[in-house]
């Protein structure tokens, strides 16, 4: 079970972040390729080693062309409706949230990807809608709505799966202290979102006396609160063996400070982690009613959702509603339960876990790319199994069935 563990002492921005995983290991030529999912042109990350003090580190230039309209799906899409922004999109920089989400729910990106930068985007919204008083399916996002800042978010989430990560452990952030010249005018630091991401997180902050500017973006602050399981402070974090390290710099000089985000993997070595099981009986949903609620709850962060046909009181066919969740997410997914089912209440119950470490990657079957997911198993071994949609996909393309697709992966 890998983890990784960020140390932020001056602050994060995406790009620093998505230096620091590429220092970790992450392979830059496979996430340019990834990126192109987006389908918004390509997504060039120029990488280039400096020294941030002391610290050698990676330095990232995210070069992207600032363009694409995401109001409209592409062409190969249009079937498929798409929430619309009541607004035109003016300025190649401001992109309403709704856009983005819909666009990244319709890449061809592993699960996981997706349901990590969804949950970043959301909590910026959420935020951004608190702050102006407006519904989060109306807010438009200014500098974090470019298509660089785009990339960081989506570009760290897919570094993250490349890299095998299941659980992200953070330490306290660092927003800095004075103002910071940004597309609402010069604002406090730190800016109104991310003081509102923090308070909804519950992050742990570590404030400066000194006059330092922005030291924590509202990208870095999102993909930190976003994606952190844990953090420093609370019971337990994480213990390990260091498998990597690597550090990402930013692009500003900061008088007493040493500009870099520190990542650090461990291979996990402490005790099988907990998750907990909410559950409900329900005797009076349909089955098409069961899938849409099964489907919400993972979008919302389920580890797995299942359903198991019971018989109830009055002889009645019902099903037992299942979720398995991280220990932190039980009051809200059992509240969603609560939410998106006719249930009347619902129960819970702690469970142990053990997690084979994997890996993602990829082959190639005639042209057509097949995900992997590679575990390792107690003895060392590997074990791989290649991701259903793409074999599917690969038959339907080359004119072939999903088994020869299977024969022609093993040949190769």
């Amino acid at each position: 079970m890998p983890t990784l563990y960020l140390d932020m002492p001056s602050g994060v921005a995406g790009d620093m972040l998505l230096a620091a995983l590429l220092a970790c290991g992450g392979d830059r030529e496979r996430l340019e390729r990834d990126l192109l999912a987006l389908d918004c042109g390509p997504i060039r990350i120029h990488v280039k080693p400096v020294m941030a003090g002391p610290l050698s580190a990676f330095q990232v230039d995210v070069d992207a062309e600032q363009e694409p309209r995401w109001i409209q799906p592409p062409a190969s899409m249009r079937s498929k409706p798409e929430t619309r922004n009541p607004k035109p999109e003016t300025h190649h920089q401001h992109r309403p949230y709704a856009a983005i989400r819909d666009r990244l729910a319709r890449a061809p990106l592993p699960p996981l990807v997706i349901e990590r930068a969804q949950r970043c985007f959301r909590l910026l919204a959420e935020a951004e809608a608190a702050v102006h008083g407006v519904d989060p399916e109306t807010v438009e996002f200014h500098e974090v709505g470019s298509i660089d800042a785009i990339a960081d978010v989506i570009g760290t989430c897919l570094l993250l799966d490349q890299l095998g990560i299941d659980r992200v452990v953070a330490g306290p952030i660092v927003p800095g202290h004075g103002t910071v010249q940004c597309a609402h005018g010069r604002m406090p630091v730190p800016v109104p979102a991310v003081a509102e991401m923090l308070k909804r997180s519950g992050a742990p902050v570590r404030l400066l006396g000194s006059d330092t500017g922005e030291l924590t973006t509202p990208t870095g602050c999102a993909l930190v609160c976003g994606l952190a399981d844990a953090f420093i402070g609370s019971a337990d974090p994480a213990s390990g063996r260091v498998i990597a390290s690597g550090s990402g710099a930013g692009h500003k000089t900061i008088p007493g400070l040493v500009n870099a985000v520190r990542c650090l993997i461990l291979d996990t070595i402490e005790a099988a982690p907990t998750a907990v099981v909410i559950e409900a009986n329900l005797d009076d949903m349909t089955g098409e009613d069961l899938a849409i609620a099964a489907q919400r709850l993972l979008e919302l962060g389920a580890l797995d959702v299942w359903l198991t046909p019971v018989l109830m009181k009055k002889g009645r066919p019902g099903h037992v509603l299942s979720v398995l969740a991280c220990p932190e997410d039980r009051s809200r997914l059992a509240e969603a339960m609560l939410l998106h089912t006719s249930t009347l209440g619902v129960r819970w119950h702690e469970t142990g876990r053990r997690i084979l470490p994997r890996t993602t990657g990829e082959t190639m079957v005639q042209g057509e790319r097949i995900r992997l997911k590679t575990a390792t198993l107690p003895d060392g071994s590997l074990r791989s199994k290649p991701e259903s949609d793409d074999i599917a996909s690969a038959a339907a393309k080359l004119g072939l069935s999903t088994a020869q697709v299977r024969v022609a992966m093993d040949l190769g």
